[in-house]
């Protein structure tokens, strides 16, 4: 893979590039060369805790390739409700208008099906920020 750092962001080349002149479909690696390209390399992933921490890419031209690092960053108290609102949408697309009804009529297997999903639920409520 080839890429290249634009204002601090890694561009990867595509099947078309861009040149002085024009543009360049499917570019041979020489091309992509020529035009600032230059291999990307990644370096292994750092294991971190995905409730509270998440992985920032960093970027670096070390003159030869690009290499693409890790750093590891603190969750946001918006970014952790975010997370926590979306584990809530799953639980609560458990239950389903016919468990509704069936709980309704007084069907103990999904009234049950039910109280476990709510208490999920109310749980992850209770640790937003």
């Amino acid at each position: 893979m080839f890429g290249k750092i634009v204002d601090g962001k890694l561009i990867i080349a595509r099947n078309k590039i861009e040149i002085k002149n024009g543009w360049v479909t499917n570019p041979t690696e020489e091309q992509l060369k020529d035009n600032g390209y230059k291999e990307v390399v990644r370096t292994e992933r750092q294991n971190y805790d995905s409730e509270t921490e998440k992985l920032v890419e960093v970027y670096k031209d070390n003159g030869k390739n690009i290499e693409i690092s890790y750093t590891k960053t603190k969750l946001t108290n918006e970014e952790v409700n975010e997370k926590l609102q979306e584990q809530e949408d799953v639980e609560l697309g458990k239950i389903s208008q016919l468990d509704m009804l069936k709980a309704i009529v007084g069907d103990k297997e999904v009234v049950s099906k039910i109280e476990a999903v709510l208490k999920t639920v109310s749980s992850l409520e209770n640790k937003k920020k």
